[in-house]
């Protein structure tokens, strides 16, 4: 078909980057670039006036269960 994906960011708001994260834009290659590891984490967003949060409880779905299953795959462009 040939159509192309295109999409525009008026703005990226970062709040943390951790171990295994990266912001890339434009045309580019990430050289030796690599992860071994996985992270959930989930907390939502609190909105409106004199909120208070005491003793949360998260949950984060990952219906995949195994996403690196022998923890060696390197790839490295």
């Amino acid at each position: 078909m040939g159509f192309k994906g295109f999409i525009r960011f008026n703005s990226i708001n970062v709040n943390s980057i951790d171990e295994n994260s990266g912001i890339f834009t434009g045309n580019n290659n990430q050289y030796n670039w690599s992860s071994h590891s996985k992270e959930n984490s989930g907390f939502g967003t609190i909105k409106g006036k004199r909120n208070l949060v005491i003793r949360p409880y998260n949950i984060v779905i990952d219906p995949d269960q195994i996403d690196n299953p022998n923890g060696s795959f390197r790839r490295t462009v």
